[in-house]
């Protein structure tokens, strides 16, 4: 008996799950290098607007930088782009639709831009703040 309940459970979650129609994109066009170490590129562009191509090479210190961008539309039928850098200060994203921080409604305090000046001369100096000893060293 519980297996019967079990199956009509499982019959009726199957039955009332939604139905939805599987919408098939195209790839018109891609083009690619092979990976050979560092170096590759690759870039495609999809029937319904999406695109994307990126660039692999080694810095001179042989590690891997990586660039590119990727596009898609938008509902209103303009065209997001966003352009991306990835290399040994991170990952980097540009593009006009990325928020942007708010200007400081106040300005800085005088005290505190001397501190703030302070400790960028003390970097520039080559010492870094212990956490530890509480001092520059």
């Amino acid at each position: 008996m519980k297996l019967i309940i079990a199956f009509a459970a499982l019959v009726a979650i199957a039955a009332a799950r939604p139905q939805e129609e599987i919408e098939y994109v195209a790839i018109i066009r891609e083009d690619s290098v092979p990976i050979e170490g560092a170096n590759f590129r690759h870039e495609f562009e999809a029937d319904n607007g999406l695109s994307q191509s990126m660039v692999g090479s080694a810095d001179e210190n042989g590690a891997q930088v990586m660039s590119g961008s990727y596009s898609f539309p938008l509902p209103d039928g303009t065209i997001a782009t966003f352009d991306w850098v990835a290399d040994a200060l991170g990952f980097r994203v540009e593009s006009p639709l990325l928020p942007v921080a708010p200007l400081a409604e106040h300005p800085i305090p005088a005290h505190a831009q001397e501190q703030i000046d302070f400790a960028n001369a003390q970097q520039a100096a080559g010492l870094t703040w212990s956490q530890d000893a509480e001092a520059w060293i």
